[in-house]
């Protein structure tokens, strides 16, 4: 089937594109078959633009589809041979080099991929391996501007089960020659796999670690036909196909940079450019964001909101941005509806949110290319992707679906869905006794199908699209010698959805300051992004019954705190409401000293909560007046 075939407009037409069986519209099932038939599209096309420094000037190392699967070949044959001629694991640590991309497509033929944040401390990354039981490790070499390879010195002596470490020469770096990665592939077969093994759809393709980095890592079994699956439904709802050109900036160890903007967009023969390394990380990803746009040709934008949100108050300087397609792809979460709309007035492009999770191997909904954007909502659901709400007992257990509009707990079932992590033990709480797949996130779906996110259950942070697991904060608090206990929780941030922010109770008699357990944290914490930007120092930590952290109460006062910020200037008063089916909004109060509607202020009170992803609502001291936000 044509990748630019479908057009999907509504629901209706989801329901309808269903009626043609799945295995009827899709015959490629695993990594290798997809990424073959992206390559067979156009084999002289180029695959990838690698960019060292997300220039416009220089010349890039470009790479055809037909190169790109030689690459592919050689990484699995080495692999495979290392292994044994047995299946194994190997566990990445790389920024966005070729080689990544390299991995990302054949080490899943050869047995399983594990590929990792290098930005974690050592311990966690040593965990995750372990977790694993990796037998390889391919990781950067010494390279100025990068400390991966000090990183790898101590992670393996935590890491007795690696048998081959082998390194990748970055910009500037250096690689010692008997674990040179380039040099290995080189002598392998490049046309075909030196290697008898029958991949199933079923089997697992890539360990993709999510939430925890302490303690049991959390690893998500991502299937083959998971991701064969995402491949083929990203082409059925954006129609695009050879001839376009993407831009690639996400990491190769987070769900949507695996699936949604890389292996989808190979496996329809579309150009990626990688604009650097360090991913959209760079400052000069930003700075020549436009200038890259027309130097190769954008034809769709997909950057995460925070990318999105920068590029609004960023000049085109004249930039011709004729091949643009009149949408832009991004993560729901983090992306106030203002920002959208903002972007779409500004570059005439509509902005597609789209809803995903990592147990779901990436997007479960995504507004129609075709379709009516509605922003603040997060897209419908995908074809072939079942999504409902589920009420919960007042003891958290399921209760029933919930109806039409009615929030609760979104719930997922469809070929993306895991079977479960790599440790059984955390699947307890994960699927609902029907088989659907708890998100832990609350929301409702309104009468055209589109789903609203409102909330989580889970305990989770998402700072510009990256998940952070509270409890890598929590615990690096508490080795403080004053700190009795901790709690971390997010904070909305109008520019990165959520920002980390902690409480702590001090020990009887101790002392310290906010600022230096702040600065204690910085140090400490596994993983930089997670630091927190606030440590408020509380009495008395609120506890639940039985003795432990209850963290509502301390979610709406970092919200509050923000919010009442942001408000300064105005005569209002915010209070945060949590609602455990629909999750947190605020309600702010405007005073009206003479008794009448003050619409100028409410109009600034908008477009002042507009930029943020937390519903609200507004009211007035004058008797029977208010209005909502449609931000969530």
């Amino acid at each position: 089937m044509s990748p630019r075939e479908p057009l999907i407009r509504t629901i209706a037409d989801v329901a309808a594109f269903e009626r043609v069986p799945i295995e009827e519209r899709a015959k490629e099932w695993t990594v290798h078959a997809v990424v073959s038939r992206g390559v067979n599209l156009n084999p002289r096309a180029v695959a990838l633009h690698c960019l060292l420094d997300a220039s416009p000037e220089k010349t890039p190392l470009s790479i055809t589809f037909g190169e790109y699967l030689g690459k592919v070949y050689q990484t699995a044959n080495l692999l495979r041979r290392l292994y044994g001629g047995r299946n194994g694991v190997a566990g990445v640590l790389l920024p966005l080099v070729p080689e990544n991309y390299f991995l990302l497509a054949g080490a899943p033929s050869a047995g399983v991929l594990c590929p990792i944040n290098w930005a974690l401390k050592p311990p966690q990354i040593a965990a995750i391996l372990n977790a694993a039981r990796a037998d390889v490790l391919v990781a950067l070499g010494p390279t100025p501007g990068f400390d991966i390879w000090q990183t790898v010195q101590e992670v393996l002596e935590l890491t007795p089960g690696i048998r081959h470490v082998l390194q990748v020469q970055g910009p500037g770096g250096t690689v010692e020659p008997d674990r040179d990665f380039a040099a290995l592939i080189a002598a392998e077969r490049d046309d075909a796999f030196a290697f008898e093994r029958d991949t199933t759809p079923d089997e697992t393709a890539i360990y993709c670690h999510t939430g925890g980095t302490t303690g049991v890592p959390k690893l998500a079994r991502f299937s083959h036909r998971g991701i064969a699956y995402k491949c083929h439904a990203f082409a059925w709802v954006l129609g695009h196909g050879p001839g376009d050109v993407v831009f690639a900036g996400n990491p190769l160890f987070h769900s949507g940079g695996i699936v949604n903007r890389t292996l989808s967009p190979i496996s329809c023969g579309i150009t990626s450019v990688v604009v650097s390394p360090h991913g959209f990380r760079s400052p000069k990803s930003r700075e020549n964001f436009w200038k890259l746009v027309q130097k190769y040709r954008i034809t769709e934008i997909s950057a995460p909101p925070t990318m999105l949100a920068a590029m609004i108050n960023r000049s085109t300087d004249g930039a011709d941005l004729s091949t643009l397609k009149k949408y832009a792809n991004t993560g729901s979460a983090g992306l106030p509806a203002a920002t959208a709309r903002a972007f779409e007035e500004k570059f005439g492009v509509r902005v597609q949110a789209n809803y995903g999770l990592t147990e779901n191997t990436a997007s479960a909904a995504i507004a129609p290319r075709w379709g009516e954007p509605r922003y603040g909502a997060s897209g419908i659901r995908i074809p072939y992707t079942q999504i409902k709400t589920v009420v919960l007992d007042q003891n958290g257990a399921y209760l029933r679906h919930g109806a039409q509009g009615e929030p609760g707990v979104i719930a997922v079932k469809g070929p993306g869905v895991i079977s479960g992590y790599v440790d059984e033990k955390l699947n307890r709480g994960l699927f609902f006794p029907d088989g659907w797949l708890n998100t832990g996130d609350l929301g409702r779906i309104d009468e055209d199908g589109y789903l609203w996110i409102t909330g989580r259950v889970k305990d989770l942070i998402i700072r510009g699209g990256n998940n952070i697991d509270p409890s890598i904060i929590d615990d690096t608090l508490l080795q403080h010698p004053a700190v009795q206990l901790a709690a971390a929780v997010g904070k909305p941030d109008a520019y990165a959805g959520e920002l980390p922010v902690a409480y702590v109770q001090l020990k009887p008699g101790a002392e310290a300051t906010a600022e230096a357990i702040k600065e204690f944290a910085r140090a400490h914490v596994p993983e930089r992004g997670a630091a927190p930007v606030e440590v408020h120092v509380v009495e008395k930590m609120p506890l639940t019954d039985v003795g432990k952290i209850y963290k509502p109460p301390l979610r709406q006062d970092a919200a509050r705190r923000e919010f009442k910020a942001a408000l300064a200037g105005l005569a209002a008063e915010v209070e945060m409401i949590h609602d455990p089916a629909s999750g947190l909004r605020a309600r702010i109060t405007l005073d009206s000293p003479d008794g009448l509607r003050d619409e100028a202020a409410e109009a600034r009170v908008r477009a002042i909560m507009d930029r943020y992803t937390t519903g609200y609502e507004i009211a007035s001291c004058v008797p029977g007046t208010s209005s909502t936000g449609l931000s969530g």
